[in-house]
């Protein structure tokens, strides 16, 4: 196998089981996925993101068709949604996607996540609220590209109603900070309202 994916695969590894490891995402719910070639590598569907190994990141055309699939999984459900993304931001190399709680509650409240500490003013440009559709349709994939194609390129977080955050990056490494920083942000400041 060559470097890039090897190290693609093993970025996916360490920032899916961080995520679950920091309580961004519970059970088997949340995906992530890196560009590669002509393609994405994704988490397959129904492992926990604190089990993903070598055999269930799979490897999916532009095109949502299974290019390489080691253990005979299915990728992500939401892989037209992380799709939509690489095909809208060609600056995108990872998405993000998890439940964490505190960012949760604002995406089912629809309210913005208020920036209250300087770590957050100076890091967080905005987090946009995607309407609620379905996880996994095309709905969904849909409202994500639409939120976006309205947007400029300064942001990377969404609020899926109802549902999680959607952080898109430059690296897993960056997605994984931001999706950090923006559930502590919102955790900061659902406690500062009971002061």
């Amino acid at each position: 196998m060559e470097k890039e994916y090897k190290d693609k695969v093993a970025d996916i590894i360490k920032y899916s089981v961080r995520g679950y490891d920091r309580f961004l995402t519970i059970a088997d719910s949340g995906n992530v996925s890196s560009r590669y070639q002509n393609g994405i590598l994704i988490t397959a569907s129904g492992v926990s993101l604190k089990e993903v190994t070598e055999d269930s990141v799979l490897y999916v055309g532009m095109d949502g068709k299974t290019l390489s699939n080691p253990a005979g999984l299915k990728p992500s459900k939401e892989t037209p949604l992380h799709l939509a993304i690489y095909r809208l931001r060609p600056d995108v190399q990872s998405v993000y996607h998890v439940h964490p709680p505190y960012a949760t509650v604002y995406a089912i409240k629809e309210k913005e996540i208020p920036f209250l500490t300087s770590t957050a003013k100076r890091k967080i440009v905005a987090t946009l609220l995607v309407p609620y559709a379905t996880p996994g349709s095309e709905e969904l994939s849909r409202y994500v590209s639409d939120t976006i194609s309205r947007e400029d390129r300064s942001i990377h977080s969404l609020l899926l109603k109802d549902h999680g955050i959607v952080i898109f990056e430059k690296s897993l490494e960056l997605s994984f900070n931001l999706a950090e920083l923006l559930e502590v942000t919102a955790k900061i400041s659902i406690l500062s309202n009971l002061i």
